[in-house]
């Protein structure tokens, strides 16, 4: 277990399953302040299983977390992370975190929102996350509409987080378009054409503020 010694990890019975995806299980001990505990089952063997000990899942969250916050990004507070020990455990590693109020996916927020105003406030705050990220020169691996949240503040915030440092201009491009990609591909059936058009548009008067992240602004369409 990886977590700072003040974190108390509540007793094993309080844990109730939460959600569940098709690579992980979310379970919630209801605390004070309630903590969700990311089951994550490997999903390449033998690759995970190989990988889990140097570089797990939970391990990159946990790090991609901090780099998020550090870049004045939203994402859940992480309180720990662990690596199953056996190699033939059905899961591969355990991330502790906080879980965030009234969250909901970008992507079921743009399914179920039909007022105009609030879809371009949206737009608006990912072209400024999205900026922001590659103006720190930092790349998210995963980066589309599930693994961004809509929180009941009506803010961004960062799930699910692969991020990395591009270490040269060509591999902050390649990272770039393809998040960017990523995007149009999880909600090509719920954006419209003129809200991509201008979510381009606002991403490039962002990226402007961002000098390590300006000439991203010339590969949009």
């Amino acid at each position: 277990m990886h977590a700072p010694a003040r974190f108390s990890l509540p007793g094993i019975s309080g844990w109730q399953p939460f959600t569940k995806g098709p690579h992980s299980e979310l379970f919630r001990a209801p605390t004070s302040k309630p903590i969700l505990a990311k089951v994550i089952r490997p999903r390449s063997q033998p690759r995970d299983t190989l990988r889990k000990y140097v570089n797990a899942q939970a391990r990159r969250e946990w790090r991609s977390a901090f780099r998020l916050q550090d870049a004045g990004l939203e994402a859940p507070r992480v309180h720990g992370w662990a690596v199953s020990i056996s190699p033939f455990a059905p899961y591969e590693s355990i991330l502790f975190m906080e879980e965030i109020e009234g969250f909901k996916t970008s992507l079921r927020f743009i399914r179920e929102s039909e007022n105009a105003a609030d879809r371009r406030l949206f737009f608006d705050d990912l072209a400024a996350d999205m900026a922001r990220l590659h103006g720190h020169g930092l790349i998210h691996k995963d980066g589309h509409f599930g693994n961004i949240g809509w929180g009941s503040g009506d803010q961004l915030i960062w799930i699910d987080n692969d991020i990395r440092f591009a270490n040269t201009p060509a591999k902050l491009e390649k990272g770039f378009l393809h998040m960017r990609q990523m995007l149009e591909r999880t909600a090509r059936n719920d954006v419209h054409a003129e809200e991509w058009r201008y979510f381009d548009q606002r991403l490039r008067m962002q990226l402007e503020r961002w000098p390590k992240a300006r000439a991203l602004g010339a590969t949009l369409r």
